[in-house]
């Protein structure tokens, strides 16, 4: 059989094997990686199959930047912020610790394995993989908060094991036998923030060019390329790929989300989720495929129980390091909310009824002061705002501030500071920038106090600390000749597997005992129709004035047409306001009616569409404009029926 037929047939093979194992393993309640791991294994034992190898560089290069862009495009902005303490520690200080920790065990163990090596496997083995725990947590119905945890933590801590790995690797080849402090540091600074500057760009402009494109075709090719330059641009400028794709991932889902076409963007999911369908299983698919002659190599050294001894212990430490980290990580959330809280108590007794004319005397005092910055510009600065950090610096220049203005108004000027109207209306703006800044402020205290962590969800976040692709494809990348280099790969495939297998089956039977915390029934619909009718105000004062500039022009807008507007916002909030109302748990409330009626009459519309069609009665742009409508109105129901599921 000829090479291209070959690799035909094996690609078929395994969208079928994917395709067949993925649906059994919705049926049975199993995640679909955990499926697919355990059916490589058992495909790879059978002697008759020929197996082959993947290039590490193809994963890292090919098959990882499209996954974590997939990925990040769905991570929330603001969840990610309000949890990126969280994710910090779990992505880059407890890798770093348990690299550090594998390595001097496997050391200890192995003499012969310099301990830069031995730092360098611990690398491969600490990040756990991000596609494995947030699939199984969303299938398991995790708090949204925990879900978010676990897709920040699975998108940076790749990074930081591969620079790691990467400054680790390069001291083993050279005359260097012990690595720096400054130098894992220096290299890690410049990875992180190189990454984020090129990723930034890099997904701004992606949104900027997609916000111009008028081509379907064209924008879904722009969206398939922007993981894979991210990713190139990064490893050019010698930082972190990994990172730059995540950072272009997260700016394109979360700007794009209000400045791309929906069609688009409908159509880019839609794109997205096939490759990462295929991409993610098939990974899985090949990791358990891989392993049996790995075992064989080492066994043909008579080091297997040895390694697999090794390996144990390794597994062992990396469980027990992971759940130790939780006591204090949520004494650390609890104490740092309780501080939070306390201060913005003090800022909201100062600041909350602060007017726009008290902002106007103020900013105006500011001037006579000879103080260039505006209240806003001293509360909150730079990036750090944007990321809800205030420094030390940050407020004593605002207690300092506040203090010299208490000052001044005690004694008051005998003349006022005249402001022209361009001033007035930059002071006009920060003041509503500056009680943005507290409403964002008071919301996220209040997230912080509904979603608190309790141990619980520690003992959950513990136990979801499954390792996966990039371990395997990592630990690959050490070179050849290196001391005990087939055990170390074992060792990390071992790793992989096991926690994968093992904690994937403990973790469904861990959250159904435990039962952790989630949103109150129906807090969620109560919040869609509260910022449905929000939406309804913007949408009719926005048509108001745009009736009265069509009549101050000379054409006004007939009633019908605005009584026609109007009607299609009533009749959304009418629906949503039943369906945050209804008892869901009725299997005959009004939401599973209207919905049951509703789809009945969408398959006779579609039918008779379908029948005109093919009649040929009516032209096809008149055709596709009303399937389009029908589609529209489809999914609608489709993303209420979803959490009409959930609630």
């Amino acid at each position: 059989m000829e090479s291209t037929q070959l690799i035909t047939l094996v690609v078929v093979a395994v969208v079928l094997v994917i395709g067949v194992v993925s649906f059994f393993a919705s049926r049975i309640g199993v995640a679909a990686p955990l499926a697919l791991t355990l059916v490589g294994v058992g495909v790879g034992a059978i002697p008759a199959i020929p197996h082959f190898e993947i290039e590490p560089s193809l994963v890292l290069t090919v098959i990882l930047p499209p996954l974590l862009y997939a990925a990040a495009r769905q991570v929330p902005f603001v969840d990610f912020r309000r949890n990126l303490r969280v994710i910090g520690f779990l992505a880059i200080v407890l890798v770093v610790v348990s690299a550090v920790l594998v390595g001097l065990l496997v050391h200890l163990l192995w003499a012969t394995v310099p301990i830069a090596l031995a730092i360098a496997l611990g690398a491969v083995v600490a990040p756990p993989d991000a596609v494995a725990a947030t699939s199984l947590g969303k299938r398991l119905g995790l708090p949204p908060r925990i879900v978010t945890i676990l897709e920040g933590e699975g998108l940076v801590n790749d990074a930081t094991a591969l620079v790691l790995l990467a400054t680790v690797l390069a001291i083993v080849t050279t005359t260097v036998r012990s690595p720096t402090v400054w130098m894992i540091g220096l290299s890690f600074l410049w990875a992180v923030v190189g990454a984020v500057l090129i990723g930034g760009i890099l997904g701004a402009v992606a949104v900027t060019i997609r916000r111009r494109i008028t081509e379907p075709v064209l924008d879904a090719a722009i969206s398939l390329v922007i993981p894979f330059v991210a990713y190139l641009a990064g490893a050019f400028a010698h930082a972190s790929g990994v990172v730059a794709v995540v950072v272009a991932g997260i700016i394109v889902g979360n700007q794009g989300a209000y400045r791309i076409r929906a069609s688009f963007r409908l159509t880019e999911a839609g794109i997205w989720r096939i490759v990462t369908l295929l991409v993610e299983n098939a990974v899985f698919l090949f990791m358990g495929f891989q392993l049996w002659p790995i075992v064989a190599e080492v066994a043909s050294g008579r080091e297997l129980l040895g390694t697999l001894g090794v390996a144990g212990l390794v597994i062992v430490l990396l469980v027990g390091v992971r759940f130790a980290a939780m006591p204090p990580l949520l004494w650390t959330i609890r104490r740092r909310y309780r501080r939070r809280a306390a201060r913005a108590d003090r800022s909201q007794g100062r600041f909350e009824n602060v007017t726009e004319e008290d902002f106007q005397k103020r900013a105006a005092n500011f001037r006579q002061l000879g103080i260039k910055q505006s209240p806003l510009q001293s509360f909150t600065r730079g990036i750090r705002a944007r990321f809800g950090i205030v420094t030390k610096k940050d407020r004593a220049a605002r207690d300092r501030i506040v203090a010299q203005l208490a000052e001044l108004e005690k004694n008051p000027a005998p003349a006022p500071v005249e402001i022209d109207e361009t001033t007035r209306a930059r002071f006009t703006q920060a003041f509503q920038n500056f009680r943005k800044r507290l409403d964002v402020q008071n919301n996220d205290l209040t997230a912080e106090r509904d979603q608190a962590l309790g141990w619980r969800d520690g003992v959950i976040l513990g136990l979801s600390g499954m390792r996966g692709v990039v371990t395997v494809a990592a630990v690959q990348t050490i070179p050849d000749g290196q001391p005990l280099r087939e055990s170390l790969v074992l060792v990390a495939f071992a790793v992989a597997i096991v926690t994968l297998v093992v904690q994937g089956l403990l973790l469904p039977p861990v959250v159904r005992r435990l039962r952790p915390a989630d949103d109150a029934p129906g807090s969620e619909r109560t919040e869609v129709y509260e910022l449905r009718k929000l939406m309804k105000d913007a949408g009719d004062t926005a048509v108001t004035a745009a009736v009265a500039g069509a009549e101050t022009s000379g054409v006004p807008v007939r009633p019908g047409v605005l009584d026609e507007v109007n009607a299609q916002g009533a009749t959304w909030l009418g629906r949503l306001e039943i369906w945050a109302n209804a008892d869901l748990t009725d299997p005959a409330n009004e939401v599973e009616q209207f919905q049951q009626l509703r789809r009945v009459q969408l398959v006779a519309e579609r039918a008779a569409l379908r029948d005109a069609y093919e009649r040929g009665a009516f032209s096809s742009e008149a055709i596709d404009v009303l399937r389009a409508a029908l589609d529209s109105e489809e999914i609608s129901i489709d993303a209420v029926d979803g959490r009409t599921t959930r609630g």
